[in-house]
């Protein structure tokens, strides 16, 4: 289905050739301005009294992200026809927005005990667990003074929820590990609170921060939700994929951490009586046999598992596109719309 009228701007890139990267390399052009002083700001506010925060900060900062929350948080404030001139609070509002995001990742390797990311040392592996939480803490209590610079009583209210959430969804998933009797729901509620509710921050703020009416934060707080959803099942599709080496995630990284992912989830409840004994026994010890991943991953083929997690990610998507409909046509509505169609197929 073609989502975006005739009339509109579309982006300059043939068709057939627009991927995922594409589609967020153009978001950042239209948002390049932006950006420039949003690094500014971050950069900025790295800077402390403390030499080991800024060095372990400007690591983290410089590994290689694609800045996709600060992008959404500037790109749907230029989404409105009727924002303010001459605001600047969405650069501020964006900028703590990536500093929570940073943080989560701090916390997230320590917990995971992962040992890289984006083709890099994590930053646990480099200075050690203590260092890394301690920083993690540093760059959410900069976030806070970014938000009570730049926002209102509203975006503070709507970040510092959103910080409440991910902890939840953190603990929520730490409280599942290796529960194989992990149902759908409690898995939706998990990505919901790590990832899809930052994005869906990203893109109130930048609403609010441009004058957004009511049904039109929550338009934007629906897109943002359901975009982050999307983008989540997508990534723990990747991690069984043959061929793919996407979003700073190297293919088993998932599995040798004994993750309770949709694919396993599908292929467990799938699974006959001896299959369900092998998954018992590999999500204990998932890395006790090298083969152990490929027997994995020919089950979760074997339920086509991949393929539905795909359908999931796909119902998210059309409604985050759909949420956009109330929205003028525009270069950045039309962006938004390719950022999504592209993240469903990351996997093709």
């Amino acid at each position: 289905m073609n989502y975006i009228s005739p009339m509109a701007e579309i982006i300059p890139i043939h068709e057939h050739k627009v991927v995922f990267n594409d589609a967020v390399k153009y978001l950042s052009e239209l948002c390049k301005e932006d950006l420039q002083s949003i690094n500014t700001l971050i950069f900025e506010k790295l800077d402390s009294s403390v030499p080991l925060i800024q060095e372990i900060g400007k690591y983290l900062i410089l590994s290689g992200g694609k800045r996709l929350r600060p992008i959404l948080t500037t790109s749907c404030f230029h989404i409105l026809n009727n924002k303010p001139k001459h605001n600047i609070n969405h650069i501020g509002l964006s900028a703590a927005v990536e500093f929570i995001h940073a943080a989560t990742l701090l916390h997230d390797d320590v917990v995971d005990i992962s040992k890289d990311r984006r083709g890099k040392l994590t930053a646990n592996e480099v200075w050690g667990n203590k260092t890394s939480v301690l920083v993690g803490d540093f760059l959410f209590s900069r976030s806070f003074q970014l938000m009570t610079k730049y926002g209102t009583m509203e975006t503070l209210k709507i970040l510092s929820d959103t910080s409440v959430i991910i902890s939840e969804g953190e603990v929520l998933e730490i409280s599942n590990d290796k529960n194989l009797e992990m149902n759908e729901d409690t898995y939706f509620q998990v990505i919901n609170g790590k990832t899809a509710s930052l994005f869906s921050t990203a893109c109130q703020v930048g609403g609010l921060s441009g004058g957004a009416k009511d049904n039109e934060l929550l338009a934007l707080k629906s897109f943002g939700t359901n975009f982050g959803m999307t983008f989540q099942l997508i990534d723990d599709a990747i991690d069984y994929s043959s061929n793919l080496n996407t979003m700073g995630k190297n293919i088993g990284d998932d599995f040798k951490e004994g993750k309770i992912t949709l694919p396993i989830i599908l292929a467990y409840g799938r699974s006959n009586d001896k299959e369900k004994q092998f998954w018992q026994k590999v999500i204990s010890k998932p890395n006790e046999n090298v083969n152990n991943f490929n027997l994995a991953k020919e089950l979760i083929i074997k339920y086509k598992c991949i393929e539905d997690t795909v359908v999931r990610a796909r119902h998210f998507a059309d409604v985050a596109i759909d949420s956009l409909s109330i929205f003028n046509d525009s270069k950045y509505k039309n962006a938004l719309i390719k950022l999504i169609e592209t993240s469903v197929k990351r996997l093709s």
